[in-house]
């Protein structure tokens, strides 16, 4: 199963920065991270800043995986409304979530500003709305939730741009950036500490858990030993972990031609439409319309490719129509890149962080949904402690049989 396909629009707008070496020789470490993606890139980042010694390996190139299938919007909405998360975990639990990952917006701005290169990072306020009127009172119970847990939120009776029955905003809640440059900057940054080790073409073929050790072996026939392991594979994690609980879905994703009306209005906004299935709309930096949903879960018939694309024609034909509705004032748009991804999701769509019950000294960082790379975010963090035997009480929520 390809985890992206289509003319995908961060792989044709940038090219490889940065390569590295494939792994040559026995190697030591503290954490052997395993997956280069987004999510690899913050895992090392934390856990190197913490002096712990990192060894990163890739079984591709750098950032090539689902990373840059990613429509890449950072939204606090951890990907299942407040007021529903209230009722599964409880209301003070489920706040503190949906706090983690607004402040994760936060630690991803520090990150950008710290490895200083233009990623496309920038705070949005973050829409949420749906055009149907029967869902109007489900905006509403969401809005009512994130005011109660404190949230700067208010109702939005109209918009200059957006056509909707009902919605609301929420200040400075979401971000978007370029998720390939940013993963790309990121490791050539980690690259250059001490304490850092990044292989390409390096792929782990067996893994041997012990009390105090990991053997990890690669597809060359070297050996890594480290005193802890980290997933940070994605989708990948599950041909190592057996049983996750979770359900993949396809989702797609067009991206239109730069619109020169698009210049001259206010783009400092991102807005999720809560139909189902939903779509999520941003801007890029040069004007285009980036436009994601439509998500549909997995089957095997999708391993027909002439099948799939069928398939794939049909939701990007709907994302036009919706995009249209949902910008009336919007002419003649015209769609560039047409793509789609494959993500995980759990029942409670929060994300897997965790100690594997089976595999001592193994940890997976699985972040699910359309909004991973604050999942990851997340994850990466309380993995910096968790990996040193200090558990927060939050990951009780995100455990593995939970």
């Amino acid at each position: 199963m390809k985890y992206a396909n289509g003319n995908i629009y961060w792989k044709k707008s940038e090219e490889i920065k940065n390569t590295y070496p494939y792994l040559t020789h026995n190697a030591n470490c503290d954490v052997l991270i395993v997956g280069g993606g987004i999510n690899g890139a913050l895992s090392a980042y934390f856990l190197a800043k913490e002096g712990a010694n990192i060894i990163v390996v890739e079984k591709n190139i750098i950032g090539y995986g689902s990373t840059i299938a990613s429509s890449a919007i950072l939204e606090f909405d951890v990907g299942i409304e407040l007021y529903k998360l209230e009722k599964i975990i409880g209301i003070n639990e489920a706040r503190k979530i949906y706090d983690l990952y607004l402040k994760a917006i936060d630690e991803i701005e520090k990150i950008d500003q710290e490895i200083n290169f233009d990623t496309g990072f920038s705070k949005k306020d973050d829409i949420y709305l749906s055009n149907k009127f029967m869902q109007k009172i489900n905006v509403l119970k969401e809005l009512e939730s994130r005011k109660k847990a404190g949230f700067e939120t208010k109702i939005l009776d109209n918009h200059s741009m957006l056509n909707f029955n009902s919605g609301f905003i929420t200040k400075k809640s979401s971000a978007v950036m370029n998720p390939y440059v940013f993963t790309q900057c990121l490791f050539e940054y980690l690259n250059g500490f001490e304490n850092v080790e990044i292989y390409e073409n390096t792929k782990i073929e067996t893994i041997k858990c012990g009390y105090d050790n990991v053997i990890s072996k690669t597809n060359n026939g070297f050996k890594i030993e480290s005193s802890k392991l980290i997933f940070s594979t994605g989708l990948e994690t599950l041909k190592y972990v057996n049983n996750l609980p979770i359900d993949l879905y396809k989702t797609f994703t067009i991206v239109t031609k730069p619109i020169e009306k698009l210049s001259n209005v206010d783009l400092d906004f991102v807005a999720k439409d809560v139909q189902e299935p939903y779509h999520i709309l941003r801007f890029s930096n040069d004007n285009r319309i980036i436009f994601s949903g439509e998500n549909i879960k997995y089957n095997d018939r999708f391993n027909d490719e002439k099948y799939f694309e069928m398939v794939a024609n049909d939701k990007y034909r709907k994302l036009c129509m919706s995009l249209e509705k949902l910008l009336p004032n919007i002419n003649n748009i015209a769609v560039e890149y047409a793509y789609n991804g494959t993500i995980a999701q759990t029942k409670d769509a929060l994300p897997i962080v965790d100690e594997i019950p089976s595999m001592p000294n193994c940890f997976c960082n699985l972040s699910v949904g359309k909004n991973s790379i604050l999942g990851a975010t997340v994850g990466a963090k309380m993995l910096t402690n968790a990996v040193r035997g200090l558990y927060s009480k939050e990951m009780n929520f995100l455990k593995i049989n939970r």
